[in-house]
């Protein structure tokens, strides 16, 4: 969904805000949560309010394109979740992050202390990345665990997995010999023939 398909009638009113949603697959115990109190269950998963636990780093979007790198802290972690934090490489490196907006109408109020606001359409995708580089800082006053998250706009500026050479072309495919020519085609003008 796009914030195209919302119907003009819901945001004319004036009433309507939005909160962020998260999904993190981690390797072992998958996340979802949103930057709210109680659960949340929207297009058909539900999410676990964190409060103001987690904060997220500032975004960086262009029109259809994702952020480049977005950095999750919990500035106030306990000591058991310093602890579950080192040594998380395999759980969390590489794995999938999406990030949401969900509109809602702030008018009507929700029940038991969770959620207040009717939902307005499906969530929206603003951000699809990988994580990385899960780590903690402790001292004796704070204690902060910190996860970056790329997405596709990072990694642009990486070089590629190999150069156009013959060692490399081998490299990738055992036996393959269609590079072997190239280092002697240096300083030479290819002409070709047409067909026919």
């Amino acid at each position: 969904m796009s914030i195209h398909d919302v119907p003009d009638a819901e945001l004319r009113r004036g009433h309507v805000a939005c909160t962020i949603l998260c999904q993190m697959d981690f390797a072992t115990n998958p996340q979802r949560w949103w930057l709210g109190y109680g659960d949340l269950t929207t297009g058909g998963v539900t999410y676990r309010g964190t409060g103001d636990v987690i904060q997220i780093s500032s975004m960086s979007l262009t029109y259809g394109t994702s952020a480049g790198m977005i950095t999750f802290t919990i500035p106030a972690a306990s000591p058991e979740m310093i602890a579950r934090c080192d040594n998380q490489a395999a759980e969390v490196n590489n794995r999938s992050c999406r990030l949401f907006y969900q509109l809602f109408s702030m008018q009507e109020a929700g029940e038991g202390g969770g959620h207040r606001g009717r939902l307005i359409g499906s969530p929206i995708s603003v951000f699809t990345g990988r994580m990385r580089d899960m780590r903690s800082t402790s001292s004796h006053v704070e204690r902060t665990i910190e996860l970056e998250a790329y997405g596709r706009m990072s990694w642009q500026g990486k070089p590629p997995h190999g150069r156009w050479t013959p060692a490399d072309q081998k490299a990738r495919f055992p036996g393959d010999k269609g590079l072997d020519l190239t280092p002697s085609l240096k300083d030479r003008s290819v002409v070709w023939v047409p067909a026919g």
